[in-house]
């Protein structure tokens, strides 16, 4: 594994597990406190969530905004609501 180089196809794997729940897509901090409360924390955790929002930064430079806009679904998933007003 420590001789994989990883490419933008792993990396948008990676950050697109990190933003979907069983129900559908979510912010990332909420799957972060999805993942803490049935795994744990652990010393690292904080580092991996370092990493996950450089792949959301490294991801909305290319798409110019944010990558929420391109979600079907994500306001529903984390806010329980069909909207914004």
């Amino acid at each position: 594994m420590e001789n994989i180089i990883y490419d933008d196809y792993d990396r948008l794997l990676q950050l697109c597990d990190a933003l979907a729940l069983p129900e559908g897509f979510c912010l990332l901090e909420k799957r972060f406190v999805d993942v803490a409360l049935r795994h744990g924390v652990h010393e690292t955790l904080p580092d991996r969530w370092r990493a996950t929002m450089q792949l959301q930064a490294h991801f909305e430079a290319l798409l110019g905004g944010s990558l929420y806009t391109y979600l079907p679904g994500v306001v529903r998933t984390t806010f329980g609501v069909e909207g914004l007003p």
